[in-house]
């Protein structure tokens, strides 16, 4: 059954294909979970840079699709840094290309489906001068999309041997929120595509059936993942309002933008290359010495990158064990 026209298909990449949002987070969050799996189990792996590339390609189309749609100037600015990321990957530096990395994203994700013109350009349309849907939730666009991908992949991998400390049911119960949080936003935002918003619905009577609850319509099902993701931010986060002079760096937002990935060039030379906004303690910050992920000191390292670990991060001012390596080395 065909897709309709929706806000991305003024974009030739996304136009011909018409993909769903149901879709790109299938082919997203199977991508990310591959290269965790691979960056885990055989980080020298020769396919890692494939599985990287592929993540690339296929977060960043769902992240360019949901910008376009919620018109969220943080999901733009995450498209194109993935779009820029792809682009070094493909080997094309930033000034010896005429199109952006966001062009080459969609350039990229057009051949993927066969399609000969991959081309960035947009199709002529009506001027939109209505307001964007406000966001219901307090968290970014980005880290959204990123925590929907993270719980997919370690409510899977938590099953393994490898990892026995993972808490198998709290990462699927946060999978489905996210999940279904994502779907009900791109649904809000783009009220003709109804298959999305029973996506969503579906989404929200899994989580009431997953906290043994009763049935609800279909509305009230999309209504109770928002006061689902709500309680858990009340128990994850601090509902107070960081300062604009906040000690942390994030001017009242309470996130920090920061860098996640560098690029190694040999002798200890790293670039950065991918940044995203992270949440903000309130205060600097330290790495626990005894975390699992990095073993202390900040940053994992696969073939040809450094990134950062956010596992362990903890405010400077905590008597715990941690070490001395700065957020922004």
């Amino acid at each position: 059954m065909p897709v309709g026209l929706h806000p991305e298909h003024a974009v030739r990449a996304y136009r011909d294909e018409r993909p769903s949002i149901t879709r790109l987070i299938l082919e997203a969050r199977w991508a990310h979970y591959r290269l965790t799996d691979a960056l885990d189990h055989a980080p020298d792996s020769n396919a890692v840079p494939a599985l990287r590339r592929f993540k690339l390609l296929h977060t960043g189309a769902l992240v360019d699709i949901l910008a376009l749609r919620t018109r969220d100037p943080d999901l733009y600015e995450a498209a194109r840094d993935h779009g820029d990321l792809l682009r070094e990957v493909d080997g094309l530096a930033l000034n010896d290309h005429p199109h952006n990395g966001l062009n080459h994203l969609r350039a990229q994700y057009a051949r993927l489906h066969h399609h000969t013109h991959g081309d960035a350009c947009r199709a002529p349309q009506a001027t939109d001068d209505s307001l964007p849907p406000q966001r219901t939730f307090r968290r970014s666009g980005p880290r959204l999309v990123r925590q929907m991908l993270d719980t997919y992949a370690w409510a899977n991998l938590g099953r393994t041997p490898r990892f026995p400390a993972v808490d198998v049911a709290s990462e699927q119960r946060l999978h489905i929120m996210t999940r279904g949080l994502l779907l009900d936003w791109a649904a809000t935002a783009a009220p003709t595509d109804n298959a999305t918003a029973a996506a969503a619905a579906n989404a929200g009577h899994a989580l009431r059936a997953f906290d043994r609850r009763s049935t609800l319509s279909d509305p009230r099902a999309r209504a109770y993942l928002l006061d689902a993701f709500r309680d858990f931010d009340d128990q994850d986060e601090d509902v107070d309002p960081h300062p604009h002079d906040c000690a942390g760096g994030c001017a009242g937002t309470g996130e920090v933008l920061t860098v996640l990935t560098w690029e190694h060039h040999g002798g200890g030379i790293y670039t950065a290359v991918h940044q995203e906004p992270i949440l903000c303690y309130g205060a600097p910050t330290t790495h626990a010495l005894d975390c699992a992920t990095c073993e202390g000191n900040g940053f994992t390292y696969t073939p040809g990158y450094r990134e950062l670990c956010l596992d362990g991060r903890m405010p400077a001012s905590e008597p715990a064990t941690s070490s001395v390596v700065p957020q922004d080395a």
